[in-house]
């Protein structure tokens, strides 16, 4: 009888490592697997205050822009007097003064790009991942960001003139002249189309769309460094609700 058990027991105990494996190969087979390519990125009206219009470069037609409204490359963005908008481009976020003017010239996964025309456009890049291009071009100047950060361009038409301000990271101007970097804490002026002419001082206080722009980083969970955004969330504003009060006694 003692054999019998034995035997039994060396027939069972396979079986049981058996059932381990099959449920274990269920459980991993269930789990989501990852893409082999990161999707692909969307430009997205986030928040608007006052008039938004765009209109496609090819036909130029202006149309009223609604919140949330996905925004295609080639197509022309325009603030009205007294308005703001924010678009999101991925983990990045592109802020507008009012009567300002951005053209989106390529977003997909790998690259930002747009053109600043006119007025004040705020660029926050909360990540820049090996091989990513955040792009600004302006009429003085190409401007591509080296590092995550914070950045300001302010176009001037009238003026010929572009002015870059780094809040955090640097930011590299070219043209036709020698490149130019501005850091953490410089404001360059750059005063002649295509030569990169340019003058550099500390970057002055933040006025009131930069306040603006620093409250919805916050409020974005990209206010602090490291930076990190919140996902996953929906429009409370656009991250998760503050947690309840906790009262000690």
């Amino acid at each position: 009888m003692a054999a019998t058990n034995s035997h039994q027991k060396k027939i069972r105990f396979p079986g049981a490592f058996l059932m381990l494996f099959v449920l274990t190969a269920s459980a991993f087979a269930q789990w989501p697997i990852p893409p082999a390519r990161a999707p692909e990125r969307t430009a997205r009206v986030q928040y608007v205050s006052g008039e938004l219009s765009v209109a496609p470069k090819e036909t130029n037609q202006w149309t009223a822009a609604r919140l949330y409204q996905s925004l295609p490359p080639a197509e022309y963005i325009w603030t009205g007097k007294n308005s703001r908008t924010e678009i999101s481009v991925g983990d990045g976020f592109i802020r507008m003064n009012s009567e300002a003017s951005v053209t989106l010239v390529a977003i997909n996964r790998s690259t930002v790009q747009i053109g600043v025309n006119q007025g004040e456009v705020s660029l926050t890049v909360p990540h820049l991942f090996p091989g990513e291009i955040y792009e600004i071009d302006a009429p003085n100047a190409t401007l591509t960001v080296t590092r995550s950060g914070i950045y300001r361009v302010e176009v001037h038409p009238d003026q010929d003139q572009t002015v870059v301000t780094a809040r955090r990271g640097s930011i590299v101007a070219t043209g036709g002249g020698n490149a130019v970097t501005i850091k953490e804490g410089e404001q360059v002026v750059f005063t002649a189309r295509d030569s990169l002419q340019h003058s550099a001082q500390k970057a002055p206080a933040r006025d009131g769309f930069e306040e603006w722009a620093s409250v919805r980083d916050q409020r974005l969970g990209v206010g602090r460094r490291p930076f990190g955004v919140v996902f996953g969330y929906g429009p409370w504003p656009y991250g998760p609700p503050p947690p309840a009060p906790i009262w000690v006694r």
